[in-house]
């Protein structure tokens, strides 16, 4: 709506523009070049509107996901403190492991068991569950199978 209404602004200048050269009984070459020259203003203006709307989208859609990627580890955390609180005395990692795609599912997450910031989430679950010692490191190790890359991501989801 605002570049219409600059649109239709700069318009109106140029008509403007026009009938007072045209008063002033300036040749028709002279307006004609004043006219392109508007015109070609009018045009760089609007694209420059264009340029300035498409930063501004993208830039919010960066925001939402980022929106979107805290939201999937905070509900990853969640139900990690949510289960182990549940479920510590006899943990399943089938059913654990189930939770978490499920929550991945619900987030779009299509490849969670590849996504650090799954086993991060985790880890910070962990510690809210207040997990450690031994039996925090076998349910890192459990929940990772062993992979050390993926057991280094719930340490630093622990940690931090």
């Amino acid at each position: 709506m605002v570049a219409l209404s600059r649109l239709k602004t700069i318009c109106f200048v140029v008509l403007g523009a026009c009938a007072v050269l045209a008063l002033n009984a300036c040749s028709i070459s002279n307006s004609v070049g004043s006219i392109s020259d508007s015109a070609g203003s009018i045009a760089k203006s609007s694209e420059s509107i264009s340029d300035s709307s498409t930063s501004s989208s993208k830039n919010n859609d960066k925001d939402e996901k980022k929106i979107d990627d805290n939201r999937y580890e905070n509900e990853v955390k969640d139900f990690t403190v949510t289960y182990m609180r549940t479920n510590s005395s006899h943990t399943d990692q089938h059913a654990f492991m189930k939770g978490i795609s499920d929550v991945a599912s619900q987030n779009g997450i299509v490849d969670w068991e590849a996504n650090p910031k799954t086993y991060r989430a985790i880890g910070k679950g962990l510690k809210k569950a207040n997990i450690s010692g031994i039996q925090y490191d076998n349910y890192k190790r459990q929940f990772t199978n062993g992979d050390s890359g993926k057991m280094s991501d719930i340490q630093e989801g622990y940690d931090n």
